[in-house]
């Protein structure tokens, strides 16, 4: 878990000195805010090339698979996150801005795969699906309840089933 790791840990991953940590960071929780940063930057990234001639619910598959691969292969900066922000409930506005252009990026690319700007109605349930998706992931991240895990391979379909069912793009 973040919270018991030490600085000290994390300045041998990365084969530097905890004097050099803390010319670059002020704490441990610096060091996780400049990481999930970096995260959304990268999420950001990937959506603003999104240029494929696909529909808008296959888009959607796209964003909800590209997003699973990421939380997944991010595991532990997510759950130090979700941790963290368990401790300060105002945590997720510091990420509000890159969080917001990751999504409205998304989104973008989903209104050019339908060839129409979304009304209020179909955006509100694109924003709902991916709030269900992203809660459904980070309570197994955190808890692993259900009879299905990260892991497994009917999870990310099933999940993805739910979250085009809630959108109904097509």
């Amino acid at each position: 878990m973040f919270s018991e790791l030490s600085v000290a840990a994390i300045a041998a991953a990365a084969d530097r000195s905890v004097g050099v940590f803390y010319q670059r960071f002020g704490s441990k929780d610096d060091f996780l805010e400049v990481l999930l940063t970096a995260f959304f930057e990268r999420a950001c990234a990937w959506a603003a090339e999104l240029d494929r001639e696909v529909s808008a619910s296959e888009m959607f598959t796209l964003n909800l698979n590209r997003s699973f691969e990421e939380l997944l292969s991010n595991r532990n900066l997510w759950q130090a996150a979700l941790q963290r922000s368990s401790a300060e409930p105002g945590y997720w506005a510091r990420f509000a801005d890159v969080g917001g252009r990751a999504a409205a990026l998304g989104l973008a690319a989903i209104e050019r795969s339908a060839g129409r700007t979304l009304d209020e109605d179909e955006r509100r349930r694109v924003a709902l699906a991916r709030q269900v998706f992203n809660s459904v992931i980070s309570n197994q991240i955190i808890n692993a309840p259900g009879p299905l895990r990260l892991e497994d391979p009917g999870f990310l379909p099933e999940l993805r089933k739910i979250a085009l069912q809630i959108a109904a793009l097509d």
